[in-house]
């Protein structure tokens, strides 16, 4: 679903929405299996959205407020532009390899408020965790991977303020300055899920990347 929407007064706003699930049958569980295990797949984010928009500041020449001013404030407050785009998305299914497992497979997820990099999922939920104890050749049963256990998703404003100055005709100076990650947010990799180790269900590392700030000057002509 996309909804594109652009107002007179120097609004323009794009709305995209994606809902789907994705299974696969391309591996098998163990090598004598008839037929490939169905799972979800690990490229499926069953949610995303996407929104960006942009807003032409009012004032200056040609615009509704200070548009009688003289040259050189007529300059400085002309021709800017905001701009922000932000991400939403599911993260990604996860899988615990052929894990001995005596719960319940709804108990794993936690809610979202007592989620955290120490604790990403319920480690108490029935796992065996003594490595004597682990499947040596015995045939699989545990799925690859299991959709409501996910890991962390996107969750990112992208920012930038752009001010255009008219040189001559033809000619024009742009001044960009660019907020990659604008409120810092932080995004999680994947939580470990190997039951064994010490770091079962906590998360080590980040993806993507901290709050970037980009500043240029291009000569438009």
């Amino acid at each position: 679903m996309k909804a594109d929407k652009r107002f007179s007064r120097g609004y323009t706003v794009q709305v995209a929405y994606t809902w789907s699930k994705f299974m696969e049958a391309t591996g098998f569980l163990n090598d004598g299996d008839p037929v490939p295990a169905k799972c979800i797949s690990d490229q499926d984010y069953p949610h995303r959205l996407s929104l960006s928009w942009i807003w032409e500041l009012p004032f200056g020449r040609g615009r509704k407020f200070l548009a009688n001013t003289n040259r050189v404030a007529s300059v400085l407050v002309s021709g800017w532009q905001v701009q922000g785009l932000y991400a939403a998305q599911a993260g990604q299914a996860l899988g615990f390899g052929n894990v001995i497992f005596r719960g319940n497979l709804k108990d794993i997820p936690l809610p979202k408020n007592q989620r955290t990099p120490d604790r990403w999922f319920n480690i108490d939920a029935g796992f065996e965790r003594d490595s004597r104890k682990q499947l040596g050749y015995a045939a699989r049963v545990m799925s690859f991977r299991f959709n409501g256990i996910r890991g962390d998703g996107i969750n990112q404003w992208d920012m930038s303020v752009i001010k255009d100055t008219r040189l001559r005709e033809g000619m024009k100076l742009q001044f960009r300055g660019e907020f990659l990650n604008a409120l810092n947010h932080v995004l999680f990799s994947n939580p470990n899920t190997s039951v064994t180790s010490t770091a079962f269900g906590t998360i080590t590392s980040e993806k993507g990347y901290p709050r970037r700030i980009q500043l240029g000057i291009k000569l438009i002509y």
